[in-house]
């Protein structure tokens, strides 16, 4: 079958309809240098295009439509009711534009997780709908609450990869009864089979992945704080554990400090009990105590009071230079969220990552999502003590270890994170071609760490 890939990216949708033995006829990408690395890449057929809004013109007949599509907020204008007004200027329309010239078959559509809650469920029904409206039978991933199959991860399948992903598929055709892959519950997943060999680390291989000594110490410092704690008397909580409130006495319940603030500063007497009287106190206070709000949402209530009273539980087991040492990191670093229960507490067994939300710890069984707005997020490899490598990047989005890539760290990661997980694709798009699939290639392994 002939199909498109728009969107492209790096190419994850290629790489999974060719194993299956279908021909790309189109493809398109924005970004220049991803153009780049895409002829690269793949050397046979047509070169990629640029912006889809100024090369849909040159879209051949195909079967299928493949798209890893921005999500854009739809117009809410209220005299614009048609579904192609609601979609006018968003990067969708274009695919509607396509799909309404060419008529293909399929259609196969990825997303972030959060896509089908996007606008309250809006941009969701309005694209669901808008495909419908040319005589698809559309299914997507929604949520199980919903009723629907859910959001799939890698993990789901076996790989060693934790990115939960929104797809949607159609068909002009009947949709197959299961149109997406069942997560094998039985599937243990290991990072090991991903992780490259020290020695076949170049010398620029462990420039790229090491710690930064501020980070290693403060993985160092909170394994020092695990220590201090008795694994037979104390448990170690499921919600972030916030450092900020060890001995913290500002009001959080039945008002904030920014409201103390400004009775204080209004000369308010029923404040002169408060513990905020001043600018000076105010700024002195962790960053989300810090909210110009006059109550805090349930959620930080709770989180501030379940902090307080473990805290209060553990307190004599805190050094003071301990507690000292810890004021000395940015405030984001003075969070740990152990998600590792049961498991020994040691930072360096398990799968590290330094997020704004503090310092996350998890099974060393499949890394974290790959974040591609920021490369301060690339996880750490405890047992390593090093950031994942770049062939260990490709490996856990199912692309092979020779597959070409952006010149920098920074691009590739960004790149790798805004990718689809090739193997997950695959998955997908052999149920809903079924019948279709000439010379399919094996599956292959489930580390993950070589062919696509």
């Amino acid at each position: 079958m002939r199909f498109i890939d728009l969107f492209a990216g790096l190419g994850g949708f290629r790489l999974a309809l060719e194993r299956l033995g279908h021909e790309c006829v189109f493809s398109s990408e924005i970004n220049t240098d991803l153009q780049d690395v895409y002829n690269r890449n793949f050397t046979e057929g047509p070169v990629v295009q640029g912006d889809i809004r100024r090369s849909k013109d040159r879209v051949p007949s195909h079967d299928v439509l493949c798209a890893g599509f921005p999500c854009q907020p739809f117009s809410k204008s209220g005299n614009q009711s048609g579904l192609k007004d609601k979609t006018s200027g968003t990067l969708f329309h274009e695919i509607l534009e396509i799909l309404q010239a060419h008529e293909p078959i399929y259609v196969i559509l990825e997303n972030v997780g959060n896509f089908e809650r996007h606008d309250e469920g809006r941009t969701w029904r309005i694209v669901k709908t808008s495909l419908e409206s040319l005589g698809y039978e559309v299914r997507g991933t929604e949520h199980v609450a919903s009723g629907g199959h859910g959001l799939l991860s890698p993990h789901h399948l076996g790989y060693p990869h934790h990115r939960e992903r929104f797809f949607a598929v159609a068909s002009l055709d009947a949709l197959p009864e299961v149109p997406f892959p069942l997560r094998d519950r039985s599937a243990l997943t290991s990072l090991t089979g991903i992780v490259q060999k020290s020695d076949d680390l170049s010398e620029s291989d462990r420039m790229e992945t090491r710690i930064a000594d501020q980070h290693r110490r403060c993985i160092d410092h909170w394994n020092t704080f695990l220590d201090a704690l008795p694994e037979d008397e104390v448990s170690l909580p499921s919600f972030p554990i916030w450092g900020d409130e060890i001995d913290a006495n500002y009001s959080y319940e039945e008002t904030t400090p920014w409201a103390q603030l400004l009775a204080a500063t209004a000369g308010l007497e029923h404040n002169l009990n408060g513990n905020v009287s001043s600018r000076e106190d105010f700024e002195s206070l962790p960053s989300y105590a810090r909210r110009e709000v006059v109550e805090f949402p349930d959620w930080k209530v709770r989180f501030i009071r379940s902090n307080r009273d473990w805290f209060a539980s553990i307190r004599d087991e805190l050094s003071p230079e301990w507690l000292t040492s810890l004021r000395t990191f940015p405030p984001s670093l003075r969070k740990l969220e152990w998600n590792c229960q049961g498991e020994e507490r040691d930072l360096w067994k398990h799968i590290l990552q330094f997020r704004p939300s503090g310092l996350r710890v998890k099974r060393y069984a499949n890394s974290p999502s790959l974040v591609a707005m920021t490369s301060t997020q690339i996880p750490i490899l405890g047992p390593e003590q090093r950031h994942l490598s770049r062939i260990e990047g490709l490996r856990l989005q199912g692309f092979k270890d020779n597959f070409r890539i952006p010149e920098s760290r920074t691009e590739t990661f960004k790149a790798l994170g805004n990718a689809v997980h090739v193997d997950v694709v695959y998955e997908i798009a052999k149920r809903l071609l079924r019948g279709e699939e000439t010379n399919v290639a094996p599956a292959k392994n489930p580390s993950g760490a070589g062919a696509s």
